[in-house]
């Protein structure tokens, strides 16, 4: 069994992702986050599932100072969400993730744990 690290939860409100502006969206996200998101009908509920996910993530992390836009939201080879942190404090760690999402929130739970 793996050391855990670290576990993170948020919970966000679709409707205030769906307010930020496209400069915003940019400081947040990778080009391929938003990408994948605004390819949907129901983009706002994506892309607040993946800002609940990025803040999980920080949460979950045993160090600080990152900046959001350096935690990926990927898929893993059999489609699912996974984590990348572009940071070589993280080259160690790995997570599990689950999202979900409905018309107005976006949940986000992590685990971290050594490799």
């Amino acid at each position: 069994m793996r050391d855990i690290i670290g576990i993170g939860v948020d919970l966000e409100e679709t409707a205030r992702v769906s307010r930020l502006k496209k400069p915003a969206l940019q400081r947040v996200f990778t080009a391929a986050e938003l990408e994948y998101c605004m390819a949907f009908k129901n983009s706002a509920e994506r892309l607040a599932a993946r800002f609940a996910a990025k803040e999980a993530v920080f949460k979950a992390l045993p160090f600080d100072a990152v900046a959001l836009k350096k935690i990926e939201i990927i898929k893993d080879k059999s489609g699912k969400p996974a984590v990348a942190v572009h940071d070589k404090r993280a080259k160690n760690i790995l997570f599990k993730l689950s999202l979900s999402h409905t018309k107005k929130y976006a949940a986000a739970f992590v685990i971290a744990y050594l490799k």
